[in-house]
C-alpha cells in the first residue's frame, strides 16, 4: 500500500504555509478571478519591434492573418531611435490600438564602462546600472520619451525603478506612465515580485523558465501586478516553446500578457528581416491556436486603445 512520503525542509515548509506563502511545486493549480481594469484575462505582447520598419511590417502581417496585438515591446534601447521615429511608432500604434513600451538606455553593453559586463563575471551583474552618468542619462531618457507620447518604460535595474518612482510621484513623468520590469530583472518567485510591485513596478516579464505553480503564487501575492509571462524563448535563451501551457497560463496568471513570438530568433540582438516578422506572427498565431482548441472560454483584454500597460482590477 502507497504511503505519504516525508518531505525535506519540514521547518521550513511549515513556516512558509503558516505565512500563506508558496511551499511546495506541487501546490494545486487554481483559476485566478481578476482581470484588466478595462476587461479580460489576457492580453497579446509582441517584443522586438525596435524600428519602425519592423512595427509596419509587423502591423500589417497581424492585421492580414486577423491576429490579436494588445502591445509591442521595443527592446534594444530608445536612445538608438531619433525623436521622430519614436513619434511615427506611435502614431502607428495609436492608429492601430496597440500600446508600445520603450526600453530605458543606457544598458551595460553600450555603456562607457562595458568592459566588466562583457567580461564573464560581469555578465552575472545582469543589466545593473552601475555609474552616476548612466542614471543621469536613463532619468533624461524617460523625460524625452514621455515628453514624446510613450508612456510604457521598460526598466532592467531595480535602482531604475526606484527612480522611476520618485519621477512619477513628483510630476516629472506623468502620473499615468507604466513601468514594466524587463525579463532581465530576475522575476523568478514570488518574493521577488512583491519587492518589485512594493517599488512602482506595473508590469513585470517573469523569469522564463517559471513553472505553473510560481506563476500562480506570483498572481495570488503581488495582484496589483500585470505579469507579462514569455510563451517561446530566443534560441541562445534556452529556445523552448511552451505554448502547450497557455490555457493553464492564461487561467492561473491573469490578468496577464502572453509574451509570444521571440523564438523567431536566435538572439534579440539579431537583425529582424521580412522572414523574421513572418516567423514570429507564425508563433503568435500558434500560441493563440493552442488555447482555442483548448475549450479555455478565456477572455481578451477589453482595451487595446491605451498607450500604456493596463492596470489590474482584482
Amino acid at each position: 500500500m502507497a504511503t505519504e512520503i516525508i518531505r525535506g525542509a519540514s521547518r521550513g515548509r511549515d513556516w512558509l504555509r503558516g505565512n500563506d506563502q508558496p511551499y511546495s511545486d506541487e501546490i494545486p493549480l487554481v483559476a485566478s478571478t481578476s482581470e484588466f481594469q478595462g476587461g479580460g484575462q489576457y492580453g497579446v505582447e509582441v517584443p522586438v519591434i525596435n524600428s519602425l520598419k519592423v512595427l509596419e511590417q509587423t502591423v500589417d502581417l497581424l492585421k492580414r492573418e486577423g491576429l490579436p496585438v494588445t502591445r509591442f515591446n521595443e527592446t534594444l534601447g530608445a536612445f538608438l531611435l531619433s525623436d521622430n521615429e519614436v513619434r511615427e511608432m506611435l502614431d502607428v500604434c495609436r492608429e492601430n490600438g496597440v500600446g508600445m513600451m520603450f526600453a530605458l538606455g543606457p544598458r551595460p553593453e553600450y555603456d562607457r564602462k562595458a568592459s566588466f559586463y562583457r567580461g564573464g563575471f560581469g555578465g552575472s551583474q545582469g543589466r545593473r546600472v552601475n555609474n552616476n552618468d548612466a542614471l543621469a542619462v536613463t532619468a533624461d531618457e524617460a523625460i524625452r520619451l514621455t515628453e514624446l507620447g510613450c508612456r510604457g518604460l521598460i526598466f532592467y535595474d531595480p535602482g531604475v525603478l526606484r527612480m522611476l518612482r520618485t519621477m512619477r510621484e513628483q510630476g516629472v513623468v506623468p502620473a499615468e506612465t507604466q513601468f514594466k520590469a524587463s525579463s532581465h530583472c530576475i522575476v523568478s518567485n514570488s518574493y521577488t515580485s512583491q519587492l518589485y510591485a512594493e517599488n512602482g513596478a506595473d508590469s513585470v516579464t517573469t523569469i522564463h523558465d517559471s513553472g505553473l505553480p510560481v506563476l500562480q503564487e506570483m498572481r495570488k501575492h503581488s495582484p496589483n501586478l500585470v505579469l507579462d509571462i514569455p510563451t517561446d524563448v530566443y534560441g541562445q535563451k534556452g529556445g523552448f516553446i511552451r505554448f502547450t501551457e497557455v490555457p493553464e497560463l492564461v487561467q492561473i496568471a491573469a490578468p496577464m500578457m502572453l509574451k509570444l513570438g521571440a523564438s523567431a530568433q536566435g538572439h534579440p540582438a539579431d537583425p529582424v528581416t521580412q522572414a523574421t516578422v513572418e516567423k514570429r506572427v507564425q508563433r503568435v498565431a500558434l500560441g493563440l491556436e493552442q488555447l482555442e482548441r483548448s475549450g479555455v472560454k478565456a477572455s481578451y483584454i477589453g482595451d487595446t486603445s491605451l498607450q500604456r500597460a493596463l492596470p489590474v482590477k482584482a
